[in-house]
């Protein structure tokens, strides 16, 4: 049964004629005469009496009426809450993003969309391993990389440069400040563990200045914690601020960016594509 069909019957019966059932439905008259003639026929049954002052609805007509109208009901429902639910999306948005961006960027834009759209729920997973996305382990990664994976959906959200990093200098601090990498040789630097090592700026230190080493962290924000503890100098990002510490020197040739990572199969699911795009919007201010 086609439901166009069922509409137009409705139509006809509300209006009485053919003409106004045209112009109910926005269709030309030849079309709802048509319709009219499908219905009877896949029924069966006639629906109408053709009489000189309009159309009369049958017994058989007045009772599929009743059953048309819940089938309209239903109908409108359906559409009803599909365009709700585009319009004020819902559920839960899985983001993960080291633990230094998870408490320096996202916070600002899960609050915006607490406002904005009350009914998505934001999972924030903090770490510096990387969750997979083809598992569904995570809907989207706010991950630091020079070469983002190809078989994701990326958008650059920002460049990032890198920087030593000490405790903020007051009247008892003597530490050396270098001017140069070359003069990292002679201060205790913190290094990195585990995952971090992927990070080419890790690497080079671990190449140039192991030696120099003196504590290692598997995230950002526990370097920093010791950095501000006065533990040696560390190597943060610049997205990254930390008010114990100062920044003293660029990290030649260490520059990455901050990618906004998502699965294809995902970019076109509303609630992702909200948080996507308040992630885009925040970081572009």
């Amino acid at each position: 049964m086609n439901w166009n069909d069922l509409r137009t019957f409705l139509a006809i019966a509300e209006q009485g004629s053919l003409a106004g059932a045209a112009r109910a439905v926005k269709q030309n008259h030849s079309t709802v005469f048509r319709r009219l003639n499908a219905l009877e026929e896949d029924m069966g049954v006639r629906l109408f009496e053709r009489l000189p002052e309009g159309y009369v609805p049958t017994l058989a007509g007045e009772r599929l009426i009743e059953l048309a109208q819940e089938a309209d009901n239903a109908i409108q429902k359906i559409e009803r809450e599909l365009v709700g639910r585009d319009l004020a999306p819902s559920g839960k948005v899985r983001v993960t993003a080291a633990p230094n961006i998870t408490q320096c960027i996202l916070p600002a834009v899960v609050a915006k969309l607490r406002k904005r759209y009350p009914q998505i729920v934001i999972e924030l997973a903090a770490g510096d391993s990387d969750y997979d996305l083809n598992r569904r382990e995570a809907d989207i990664a706010v991950r630091a990389t020079r070469n983002p994976p190809e078989h994701l959906i990326g958008r650059k959200l920002l460049d990032i440069d890198w920087w030593l990093c000490r405790k903020k200098k007051n009247g008892k601090n003597k530490a050396p400040r270098p001017a140069s990498v070359d003069e990292l040789h002679g201060i205790d630097l913190i290094g990195a563990d585990t995952a971090m090592m992927r990070l080419q700026v890790f690497q080079w230190l671990e190449e140039k200045y192991s030696a120099n080493i003196v504590a290692r962290a598997n995230d950002l924000s526990t370097m920093a914690a010791m950095a501000s503890a006065g533990v040696g100098y560390a190597l943060l990002p610049s997205d990254q601020e930390e008010a114990g510490l100062e920044r003293l020197l660029k990290i030649p040739e260490s520059q990455g960016a901050l990618w906004l990572l998502t699965h294809p199969d995902l970019r076109n699911v509303t609630r992702i594509k909200v948080v996507w795009d308040a992630l885009l919007e925040h970081c572009a201010a």
